[in-house]
């Protein structure tokens, strides 16, 4: 296979998107349908399930109990927890992109990249 020199590189943005409200009316968003997670942090299917699991248990309490609450609070239920995760997912994006390449976003901030991602791999114990 001919090589040749990488003569171009770049950061591919990797976005995470967030559909708030999650509900509206009778209609329920779930999945990647609410909300899209960098592929980098492996979280799509995590919080998926999170998501089906909340709307169940909110379908099935309003059809044995003929209480709405669940349904009502579905979307802040799940908006929290996806949040944390784009958060972390944004975090993580980061630290891998600024670890490997000063021209990212400087020396210095490669240098903390790295350490947060040593620590990830293999924490620290605290010394005296």
């Amino acid at each position: 296979m001919p090589r040749g020199p990488i003569v171009s590189k770049q950061v591919v943005p990797l976005r995470g998107v967030v559909f708030s409200p999650m509900s509206y009316g009778r209609l329920h968003l779930l999945g990647d349908a609410a909300h899209l997670i960098s592929p980098m942090s492996a979280e799509g299917m995590s919080l998926a399930l999170h998501d089906a699991e909340k709307l169940a248990e909110a379908i099935i309490h309003k059809v044995e109990e003929d209480d709405g609450h669940l349904l009502q609070s579905y979307s802040d239920t799940c908006l929290i927890h996806t949040w944390a995760r784009q958060a972390a997912a944004v975090s993580m994006t980061d630290t891998m992109h600024d670890s490997g390449d000063a021209t990212y976003r400087g020396e210095f901030l490669k240098q903390v990249a790295r350490a947060n991602l040593e620590d990830l791999l293999e924490p620290r114990t605290p010394t005296r």
